[in-house]
């Protein structure tokens, strides 16, 4: 079998037709190949002698760098920018004419500028599908990575440390994908918030004690997570009591609202298990999504088995602290707020004629014997902080802010 192969191979080899169609195709491939040779050593000398960072519109990296590039001497001479209209900035001059404010950074496009003595130059691209991504590339002539490494670090660093003071809050994406940072507020301090007896403490306390018992949580076998419900009527200070907390404990603030259309079981299970380090999910008015575990909102797409699977099944993230408020304990499946779910509760109530007091002497601090006078004509339980605080920015005279407090009594 072998013998009469190589006779019929060399038959064709002896066909001058046949070894020229060979040799035609040889040579074809070749050509092929070698119009390949240029991009392929462009693209060699590209990654030899040139470093690129890719980041895009969807990480918070982005934000910074984008302000990192204004900055510099290009950035704010850039004869190609683009413009986007921002509401004033309460600290800016601007504001008190009720102008937005305008941002400017360099445009879609290519850009080149030294920085650090190197060469370096940005591609910016905008690209729409099912979202708008904008992507900025980074590149460095000459440079090694760790350079642009050091680079990017010290952008965050930099950006972080104008936010030291400051709590970051974070809000679902359009998606319902990921996690975005949507604010930065200043630090609200927890004794700025006035509660009855030690309930601001205790709450601090076991907080911060969480905090510091990983190790403990790890050796017990127990997950390392804690739940908080806070209930009572309406403007008794829920919410700001979990703001104040987190800048308090310096923790990120994730806003959830389960009336989030692209929100459903499977992507609140996601964005439970990868919230930023260190954080303190709110989830606000809980009683108005799930009663009895019956929907009260059509746009509402995760089950209530969907919501107790996020908070605390096997895959629910670890090292977080979740709040949950609202203005109807009552209201509220047991399943919800069973242990482990939620591990401590605390009251928010009208306020009583100590929180009035405090809070009067906050606004007028050398009143002191007349508050004590003017609280007695008050009840108890019959207003909460945000009506008492509303009356005192309505008037600054304090007989005035009494006597308003005293006609919503009245009319309750």
């Amino acid at each position: 079998m072998f013998d009469s192969f190589m006779h019929l191979l060399q038959a064709q080899l002896d066909n001058q037709l046949f070894v020229g169609g060979m040799v035609l195709g040889l040579v074809g491939l070749l050509g092929m190949w070698l119009r390949k040779v240029p991009g392929l050593l462009w693209s060699y000398g590209n990654r030899l002698f040139i470093v690129t960072a890719v980041i895009d519109s969807r990480n918070d990296l982005f934000g910074a760098l984008i302000t990192w590039l204004n900055d510099l001497p290009f950035g704010r001479n850039s004869r190609l920018f683009t413009v986007i209209q921002e509401n004033a900035d309460p600290d800016d001059e601007a504001s008190a004419n009720g102008l937005p404010r305008l941002l400017y950074s360099p445009a879609p496009g290519v850009h080149v500028f030294w920085f650090q003595g190197r060469l370096m130059w940005i591609q910016r691209d905008v690209s729409m599908n099912l979202q708008v991504v904008d992507t900025l590339r980074i590149h460095v002539l000459f440079g090694s990575r760790s350079f642009l490494e050091n680079l990017l670090e010290d952008v965050l660093k930099r950006t972080y440390a104008r936010l030291i003071d400051h709590t970051l809050m974070f809000t679902v994406d359009s998606w319902a994908e990921s996690w975005r940072k949507a604010d930065a507020r200043p630090r609200r301090a927890i004794d700025s918030v006035v509660l009855e007896g030690d309930i601001r403490q205790r709450l601090l306390d076991d907080a911060q004690g969480f905090f510091e018992k990983r190790n403990w949580y790890a050796s017990m076998g127990i997950p390392w997570r804690r739940g908080y419900l806070l209930y009572g009527p309406p403007g008794t200070g829920k919410t700001s009591v979990a703001f104040a907390l987190a800048g308090e404990l310096r923790l990120n603030l994730c806003w959830l609202s389960l009336t989030n259309p692209k929100l459903n079981d499977q992507t609140i299970s996601t964005l439970l298990q990868k919230t930023p380090a260190r954080s303190l999910i709110l989830i606000e008015d809980v009683d108005a999504f799930f009663a009895a575990r019956q929907k009260q909102d059509d746009r509402i797409a995760v089950s209530f088995s969907g919501l107790l699977n996020a908070l605390d099944g096997v895959a629910a993230q670890e090292g977080r602290i979740i709040f949950l408020t609202t203005n109807h304990r009552e209201q509220l499946d047991p399943a919800l707020i069973r242990p482990g779910r939620i591990d401590v509760e605390f009251k928010l109530d009208l306020a009583s004629r100590a929180q009035i007091a405090t809070m009067l002497q906050r606004f007028h601090p050398d009143a002191e014997a007349q508050i004590a006078t003017l609280v007695a004509e008050l009840p108890e339980r019959k207003l909460s902080p945000a009506q008492i605080q509303q009356a005192l920015l309505a008037h600054g005279d304090l007989q005035q802010a009494v006597a308003t407090l005293v006609s919503a009594t009245e009319r309750n």
